[in-house]
């Protein structure tokens, strides 16, 4: 896992409220829901499928309708990396009172730890994709037991990036059921008190 990127956008007010509408207007659009939000992860499933290693899995056979050979390929080393990045408004909000910034400072606070909640959840998930990834198998036909290797390696590859496509819609699901279930962290204190003053 390469390490999570944090992309600020400037907000801005000497209100809570005002900060509320700053963050309602640049904040970035959550995918599943099309609404505004205050902080949003997002995560990038990339495989080095070209600069993987791929061999045969265990001796090749004689195709008997043909006279063939016919190959199944395994992975033998294939680098997945999970890129992160975490959409955040810019910490610091100059004119505040000292109440609403200690205010500001808890929201703040409690949206990163609900941010980083869905990391682990994204990193987990990829887990199992690797997992996933390392018992696929591809298969080759060809007239010499070199041609059918290198058929069933790139049939292992074309299957490995289906997989990885696969992966980002089930990645995008981790992160969706999570919002839905926390309700994007609110339940523990991810929602902005406009009232303190």
């Amino acid at each position: 896992m390469k390490p999570v990127v944090y992309d600020p956008y400037p907000v801005s007010g000497k209100t809570l409220p005002d900060v509320a509408k700053s963050i309602k207007k640049s904040g970035p659009k959550d995918p599943n829901d099309n609404k505004k939000v205050a902080f949003l992860t997002t995560t990038e499933l990339e495989c080095m499928t070209a600069k993987g290693k791929f061999a045969a899995d265990g001796k090749s056979k004689i195709d008997k309708k043909t006279g063939w050979f016919e190959v199944t390929a395994k992975v033998s080393a294939l680098k997945v990396v999970l890129h992160t990045t975490v959409r955040c408004p810019r910490r610091s909000v100059s004119g505040l009172s000292p109440w609403a910034l200690i205010e500001w400072y808890r929201f703040y606070a409690c949206c990163l730890a609900h941010e980083a909640q869905h990391v682990d959840k994204a990193k987990k998930e990829c887990g199992k994709i690797a997992k996933e990834l390392d018992k696929l198998k591809g298969t080759g036909l060809a007239e010499t037991e070199a041609e059918a290797l290198k058929q069933a390696k790139e049939d292992l590859m074309r299957v490995i990036n289906i997989h990885i496509f696969d992966g980002r819609d089930r990645l995008n699901e981790v992160h969706r059921k999570f919002d839905r279930s926390s309700h994007h962290g609110e339940k523990k204190g991810a929602l902005l008190d406009t009232s303190v003053g």
